[in-house]
C-alpha cells in the first residue's frame, strides 16, 4: 500500500488526530473530518535543482497526491517551499488554502495561486476556522529567512508546535510553553543557524509538551542532525516522552494525548 493509500484509509475517530512524518520538517496531519493539513511538505527534487543538493531519502507522495485542505510554511528555503510541488498541489486542489509568511505568500501569487488561496501567517497573526487554529510565532532563522515562523496550531482537539527552522532560545520556548503543546516537533539539524539534537532536546523540556519528535534530518549530507540523541536526552529526564517517526510513518494522538502507532508505511 503506498502512503497516500494509507493517509486515505487511516480512520481518525473524534477526538483524534493522525500525525505523519513527511521527511526533512514536513508532517501531515489528518483529522475526524477528514481535513488534511500539511506543513512543509519537500516532496520532490527541487533543492538539486535550485541549489544542488541532492535528496538522499524517499519521495513518499507524488505533489498530485496530495490534496491538503491546509498547506502551511513556515519560510521560503526550498526544503520547506517546495518550488515544483506547490503549483502542482495547487492545481490539483482548488480549494486548498496556502499559508505563510508574507514573502511566500508573495511567492504563492508569483506561482499563479489565486489571491483568495493565499492567507498571510506573520509573527503574531492568526488564521481560524471550523477546524483548525493556526497562529505564526517567532522563530530565528537569522538573515537567512528574516520573517521564519514557527507554528502553534490546534486540530481535532490537540495541540501542536512546529519549530520552523529556528536558533535555541530560551525565552521563545517559555513563551511556547503558556500554549500548553502537547506534541512538539523539534528542529534538530544543528547546521545553518538550527538547533542541534542537545538544544532540541531542551527547547522540547522548556515547551512542556507531552510528547516531542525531532525533525529536519536525514534528507541531505550538507545537514547534520542526530535524532537519536535527542530522544536520549529526553529520555534522562522523564520529563518529556520523546518519539521518533520513521519517514512515512502515521501515528495516531488519541484523546488523553496518548501516540499510538497505527499503520507501518509501504516506504
Amino acid at each position: 500500500m503506498s502512503l497516500a493509500e494509507e493517509i486515505r484509509s487511516v480512520g481518525v475517530k473524534t477526538g483524534e488526530l493522525a500525525v505523519c512524518w513527511l521527511g526533512q520538517a514536513g508532517f501531515l496531519l489528518k483529522d475526524s473530518r477528514d481535513s488534511i493539513l500539511v506543513l512543509d511538505p519537500y516532496l520532490t527534487n527541487c533543492g538539486e535543482r535550485i541549489r544542488g543538493f541532492k535528496r538522499l531519502s524517499p519521495m513518499l507522495l507524488r505533489p498530485e497526491e496530495l490534496r491538503p485542505r491546509y498547506h502551511v510554511t513556515t519560510h521560503l528555503h526550498f526544503d520547506h517551499f517546495d518550488y515544483d510541488a506547490i503549483p502542482v498541489i495547487a492545481r490539483n486542489t482548488p480549494d486548498a488554502l496556502f499559508l505563510g509568511p508574507s514573502s511566500c505568500v508573495n511567492e504563492f501569487v508569483k506561482m499563479g495561486i489565486a489571491p483568495g488561496q493565499c492567507r498571510r501567517l506573520d509573527r503574531g497573526e492568526d488564521y481560524q476556522d471550523e477546524n483548525i487554529s493556526i497562529r505564526a510565532v517567532l522563530a530565528d532563522h537569522g538573515t537567512m529567512a528574516p520573517d521564519a515562523v514557527g507554528i502553534l496550531l490546534k486540530m481535532g482537539g490537540h495541540r501542536l508546535y512546529f519549530t520552523g527552522d529556528t536558533a535555541f532560545h530560551e525565552e521563545l520556548f517559555r513563551e511556547v510553553a503558556l500554549f500548553h503543546p502537547q506534541f512538539a516537533a523539534i528542529s534538530v539539524n544543528g547546521k545553518f543557524g538550527n538547533m542541534n539534537a542537545t538544544e532540541g532536546a531542551e527547547a522540547a523540556l522548556l515547551t512542556q509538551c507531552l510528547w516531542a519528535t525531532p525533525c529536519h534530518c536525514w534528507t541531505f549530507a550538507e545537514h547534520g542532525g542526530n535524532p537519536g540523541q535527542f530522544c536520549e536526552t529526553l529520555k534522562k529526564t522523564k520529563a518529556c516522552l520523546s518519539v521518533c517517526f520513521r519517514q512515512g510513518e502515521i501515528q495516531i494522538l488519541d484523546q488523553n494525548s496518548t501516540l499510538l502507532r497505527k499503520e507501518e508505511s509501504a516506504s
